[in-house]
């Protein structure tokens, strides 16, 4: 293999060098505009307005500091009271009832922060303000008294009390009595509508049910996906439910193909060859037990799926 040169790591067709060229240049001229717009100098007439809105800002926020120092004291006298709603005062008007700048600030953040006065009496809530002061502003404030007690009026009531009713026992009506659901005949509707199941288990528990052909115990619950792991919901479903057994679907073991028993959730895919396998080789099963004869069939297995599969 030839050795390859540290010029040919940079050898490059015709058209590669266009492109390179082309982009040398646009970086170029990209640069060179940058180093003229920085050293162009301002338009007179922009920096012109900037400074007079900055001057105005600054006059303005001169105005507000001098009102604020020397806005009126707490001593003011009584002359200078009128009648205010705390909810709506504006800053100027807590200053002419006598407040200081940072009275005024204190106020204002609690009303913007959600606070609200329902009461004459909620002025007090206010730790800005001394008792005196709110005993001064209390005659002034258009809001209504809180009444001892709380609520309404007795006379403004919407209702009135009838002391003569009394509820007897027998007129309460009686609970209905609940009766368990038949698991295999129900639907994903009657499911729901059980207290405590909601659609996931619902759909799991039919799920499962279309699988195995119908349920034959509620033991066979605990192996819903869903509900694995789940004893308390387990204990739950066993007190609103029940199956009947004739419901349960079954598959014949002597004319079902490989395919069909393969489907059902006890059997898979390498029982289902097997068993297949052995009908063949000794002809139909006579009884259930005779699945004993194939050699990956015990009793308790056989004891488990025997409810879904027939020899007739």
């Amino acid at each position: 293999m030839p050795r390859t040169g540290w010029k040919d790591a940079f050898a490059m067709h015709r058209a590669e060098r266009r492109g390179l060229l082309a982009l040398l240049l646009l970086m170029a001229a990209f640069g060179v505009w940058v180093a003229v717009q920085r050293n162009r100098p301002p338009d007179p007439e922009l920096v012109a307005a900037a400074e007079a809105r900055l001057a105005a800002w600054m006059a303005e926020q001169q105005a507000a500091d001098s009102a604020m120092r020397n806005g009126p004291t707490v001593g003011t006298g009584s002359d200078s009271l009128f009648a205010f709603d705390p909810n709506r005062a504006t800053a100027e008007e807590w200053w002419r009832l006598g407040l200081s700048a940072r009275q005024v600030s204190g106020v204002l953040s609690y009303i913007a922060h959600g606070g609200r006065f329902e009461h004459r009496e909620d002025l007090a809530r206010l730790r800005t303000l001394r008792p005196e002061q709110v005993t001064r502003l209390l005659p002034y404030v258009e809001l209504p008294d809180r009444r001892e007690g709380g609520g309404a009026p007795r006379s403004r009531r919407p209702w009135e009390a009838d002391s003569t009713r009394r509820w007897a026992r027998a007129e309460r009506p009686a609970a209905p009595e609940r009766r368990p659901l038949e698991l295999n005949g129900c639907d994903s509707a009657a499911l729901v509508a059980l207290p405590g199941v909601g659609p996931s288990f619902a759909r799991g528990i039919l799920r499962y049910r279309e699988q195995l052909g119908g349920y034959h115990s509620l033991d066979q619950l605990a192996e819903v996906y869903v509900l694995q792991d789940k004893p308390e919901a387990l204990v739950h479903l066993r007190q609103l439910l029940w199956v009947d057994t004739a419901l349960v679907r079954q598959v014949p073991m002597n004319s079902g193909s490989v395919e069909q028993l393969a489907a059902h959730p006890y059997l898979r895919w390498k029982l289902a060859k097997a068993l297949v396998a052995y009908r063949r080789q000794h002809g139909p099963f006579r009884t259930l037990n005779d699945l004993r004869g194939c050699a990956l069939v015990d009793e308790g297995m056989l004891r488990t799926f025997a409810p879904y599969f027939s020899v007739k």
